[in-house]
């Protein structure tokens, strides 16, 4: 099963999002781009002047199905493609001199994880590359039912934030405890921050949970040799 949702944040005029397993194409999907268009023409006007497409990572989430493949053609309609996520289940997008064209006018930045092949794609072609967002810790508090997760999110004109989602029984009462926090960071915070650093930002069950899990110390490290994108250019 394979879906294909519309959005607009404030980043891009249009965002798709696609989840699901095989092949990314138009075919998979109970909705096609010509509707897709269609909607958003009839809502804002035109063309959209920038389009991304966040390809869900669901095998890294956990599930037992994930897309392995893109189906060129799919990119190609997508003729202002600004944004592209790719999963690291995929491994190889077959290049046209129409896709290339495609994103070396629109300046594409290519979101994935370190040492993928999200970020090879975006070296080979001359592309900019920047870290998909990504979960890297987690607390739970049993006397009050209450979990909390972190998420660090990164926007193409080069802020990251920490995403704190606090989830309690009485979160939708308006409880204290329940709802979402943001901590900003430099862009280039990787290179003057250690993981230490950020974990003293939080309480003491977050900050062991930081530091225990180990992804936010690994992430700096790999930052620091790698070619990462931090701002709008």
């Amino acid at each position: 099963m394979s879906l294909l949702d519309m959005y607009t944040d404030m980043d891009y005029p249009l965002c798709l999002e696609a989840s699901g397993d095989g092949e990314v194409c138009e075919s998979s999907f109970g909705i096609t781009l010509d509707k897709i268009f269609g909607r958003y023409k009839k809502k804002c006007g035109g063309f959209p002047a920038q389009i991304s497409l966040l390809i869900r990572d669901t095998l890294a989430a956990g599930l037992d199905y994930g897309f392995t493949s893109i189906d060129t053609a799919f990119l190609e309609r997508l003729e202002t493609l600004k944004e592209l996520e790719i999963p690291d289940s995929v491994t190889h997008i077959e290049m046209t001199e129409k896709l290339e064209r495609i994103l070396k006018e629109n300046n594409t930045l290519i979101r994935g994880s370190f040492d993928s092949f999200a970020e090879r794609f975006a070296a080979q072609n001359g592309l900019n590359f920047r870290h998909r967002d990504f979960f890297f810790a987690s607390s739970y508090f049993e006397p009050a039912f209450e979990s909390t997760t972190l998420t660090m999110m990164f926007s193409r004109d080069g802020s990251v934030v920490i995403e704190e989602k606090v989830s309690s029984p009485g979160s939708s009462a308006g409880n204290t405890f329940g709802g979402e926090f943001y901590k900003t960071l430099e862009s280039d915070f990787f290179m003057h921050k250690t993981a230490q650093d950020i974990a003293d930002m939080y309480g003491s069950r977050i900050r062991n949970a930081i530091i225990e899990k180990g992804l936010l110390a690994d992430f700096i490290e790999k930052a620091k040799t790698h070619k990462l994108y931090t701002g709008e250019n």
